[in-house]
């Protein structure tokens, strides 16, 4: 599982706040954000576990601009449910504190890969040496899956969480334990995936987290009414619409897609 969480309005921010004794304005909001979610989000994981038998470990992946990326490997559907519910508790509140301070806003995204099947991991040498011991490497994954998670990324909305289809499907059937709810917004054309055919995008919400979203954020009213006015998506619906989509991709465009599953 990878776990995304973004700064939203971040470029607008570091151009319009000015630098003050030659350091930036606005470091301070980007010094804490890499040092205080990490740290929220494990305490959230803290609590989604703290009646479970094991626990499921969570690792910086890699961080792309104002990115930080998450790394899980969960071992049953409810590892994983518990981790996307933390996730989403983490970004809803770090998303409310952020925003009393700054004119800034966070986005997160959950999504799976399934390894060694459609997906590969790489091992990078992170630096050059003359020695092969020396070297410390770190650990690149690849393929459609993954990259998946980072096109969807783009549509999440400040304050929301969206997870893929995949991840979505293997949850469903016991999302009612844990409160989570599943909200169809739209669907999108992604460069690169279901062979351009549309990609259904989903927005997780938890009712006693619930996210800010507001109407009057540019392009995200179909996001705020999908939560706040519309019925949430049934597990049933839900895991319904994967498999149509399943069908017809394996047997349109020969992409051999399976159900995911942790157990």
């Amino acid at each position: 599982m990878f776990f995304s969480v973004d700064l939203s309005g971040s470029t607008s921010v570091k151009d319009s706040l000015h630098v003050h004794h030659h350091v930036p304005v606005w470091l301070p909001a980007f010094e804490a954000f890499f040092r205080d979610f990490p740290e929220l989000f494990l305490k959230e994981i803290d609590k989604a576990f703290s009646g479970a038998e094991s626990t499921a470990e969570v690792f910086v992946w890699k961080l792309i601009g104002d990115e930080i990326v998450f790394k899980a490997q969960p071992v049953s559907s409810n590892q994983a449910a518990l981790l996307v519910c933390a996730f989403d508790r983490a970004v809803v509140k770090y998303d409310r504190t952020l925003f009393e301070e700054w004119p800034l806003r966070v986005k997160g995204t959950v999504w799976a890969a399934r390894f060694e099947e459609r997906n590969i991991e790489l091992k990078i040498p992170e630096r050059m040496h003359w020695k092969d011991d020396d070297q410390t490497i770190h650990s690149d994954y690849l393929g459609p899956d993954v990259d998946t998670g980072f096109r969807i990324s783009h549509h999440a909305p400040a304050g929301g969480v969206i997870i893929s289809l995949n991840l979505a499907e293997a949850i469903a059937s016991i999302s009612g334990e844990f409160g989570l709810k599943f909200h169809y917004v739209g669907r999108e054309v992604l460069k690169g995936v279901f062979s351009g055919r549309p990609y259904p995008l989903i927005l997780i919400s938890l009712a006693d987290c619930p996210s800010d979203l507001w109407k009057w954020e540019v392009d995200e009213t179909d996001y705020a009414d999908a939560v706040q006015a519309q019925e949430p998506m049934q597990p049933d619906e839900l895991r319904g619409l994967s498999e149509r989509i399943r069908t017809y991709l394996n047997r349109m465009c020969h992409l051999q897609l399976s159900p995911l599953a942790f157990d």
